[in-house]
């Protein structure tokens, strides 16, 4: 991949990457963080990449960028446990549907929240799915099914 390529493709797929980094993480700034950081690791191995697979590419590292992330954060949380054995929880009495799917999708773990965004809102099919996240596209399927199961009893409960 040239330097022009690289810079077309910056403009071309920076959206994508955004919403795909959002949908998997409610933080803007770890967002854009974890997708600034996948286009300079682009920039280092684009002589590697091809055009063709940049924008898969591109989303793996941007997936790779999260998980790493959530599991520092995972590993923060239970030593912040075991300092405060109580937390409170206040409940939020305002919510429409979006706000409850948004809610529900945040309790999905975050490789079948990944799936569910990019092949429900991203479009991408499950073989582009399992290049992405570096797995087998029956996984994909499974993560899918699995996660969509999840979400209709999350959603039942807030129709409750």
């Amino acid at each position: 991949m040239s330097g022009e390529e690289y810079n077309h493709n910056v403009d071309e797929w920076a959206d994508s990457a955004y919403r795909f980094a959002r949908r998997c993480c409610n933080d803007d700034d770890r967002c854009k963080d974890a997708v600034q950081d996948a286009f300079a690791n682009l920039w280092e191995h684009r002589k590697e990449v091809s055009t063709s697979k940049g924008k898969q590419w591109l989303l793996s590292v941007v997936h790779n960028n999260l998980m790493s992330q959530y599991r520092h954060d995972r590993v923060a949380e239970k030593i912040h446990a075991k300092q405060s054995l109580v937390s409170v929880v206040e409940p939020d009495l305002t919510f429409d549907i979006h706000d409850a799917i948004r809610s529900a999708l945040q309790l999905l773990p975050p490789i079948q929240r990944e799936c569910i965004q990019l092949r429900d809102v991203e479009g991408y099919h499950y073989k582009e799915i399992a290049e992405i996240l570096n797995i087998s596209d029956q996984q994909v399927q499974v993560y899918i099914f699995r996660a969509r199961v999840a979400l209709q009893k999350l959603l039942n409960e807030y129709r409750k």
